[in-house]
């Protein structure tokens, strides 16, 4: 009886001790594991620039009509018709609640759009002498663009097809986009105003400096992806899927607009 007793103590000794080990184990498995993570997340952390190559370019035409007062967007989804007098005008199914259209000079015009009565984009475009080409200058670039219809008689400068030829006076200001992990939450801001501070469990948060995203939500995707969708009045009409490099030197940012052409591919490295 003694000996087999003791050889139920010896089990149950044995027994916890493996145990014990197996519970360690485990631990430092869990341990290694959430750490890896963290780690890999982190190397989000940082400001990142934009790689102007990969940056897309429009495919166009973008077409314009301008005459007897009235200035038309026949490019723009949906088509813009309104009176050109610098008054704020509605903009019915656009992201932006207003724009106003004034005429310069017979080669210049101004466009402001506006949401919530803040300026979203304020452009001037100006056609050259000989009107062959175009500018479309903003804040941060400018674009050129080349005819491919002739302006109507009688209209105003700016009538007509034009196709993208190229991209210039692009600012760091928005090419920079700064990223902080803190816990369970990620902060994004950018020298352009937009920011956002986000769980990770996928709740809407909100987006600040850029009237038409009201609204943004992340969730990690993988130890390495994190996963945006944008949104205004709570409709996603965007998706960005962002992924480190294995060396944390680099950035994949996809952008599909939800229901509105391909992909967009994009990379940005570490500053």
């Amino acid at each position: 009886m003694e000996i087999l007793t003791k050889t139920r103590h010896n089990t149950h000794v044995k027994l916890f001790a493996a145990t014990r080990k197996i519970c360690v184990l485990t631990g430092l498995l869990t341990l290694l594991l959430i750490s890896s993570i963290v780690m890999a997340q982190s190397n989000l952390d940082g400001t990142w620039k934009l790689d102007v190559s990969t940056l897309p370019t429009p495919q166009g035409p973008f077409i314009w009509v301008l005459q007897n007062g009235v200035y038309e967007c026949k490019s723009c989804t949906p088509p813009i018709l309104v009176k050109a007098d610098g008054q704020d005008q509605l903009t019915p199914g656009q992201r932006y609640d207003t724009i106003s259209v004034t005429v310069v000079d017979e080669r210049t015009v101004r466009e402001i759009e506006k949401k919530n009565g803040q300026i979203v984009s304020d452009e001037t475009f100006t056609v050259s002498r000989d009107g062959s080409t175009a500018t479309d200058e903003v804040a941060y670039w400018k674009t050129t663009m080349r005819r491919v219809a002739a302006a109507p008689p009688g209209s105003h400068a700016l009538t007509g097809s034009w196709q993208f030829l190229k991209l210039e006076n692009l600012s760091d200001t928005w090419l920079l986009i700064t990223y902080k992990i803190e816990g369970d939450t990620i902060v994004m801001s950018r020298p352009t105003g937009q920011s956002y501070h986000a769980s990770f469990d996928g709740t809407d948060a909100p987006y600040h400096g850029d009237p038409s995203i009201t609204a943004v939500s992340v969730k990690r995707i993988d130890t390495h992806t994190i996963e945006e969708a944008h949104k205004f009045n709570g409709k996603v009409f965007r998706v960005v899927r962002t992924s480190v490099s294995a060396d944390g030197r680099s950035l994949k940012i996809s952008v599909r607009e939800v229901g509105a052409g391909p992909t967009i591919e994009l990379t940005a490295s570490k500053q």
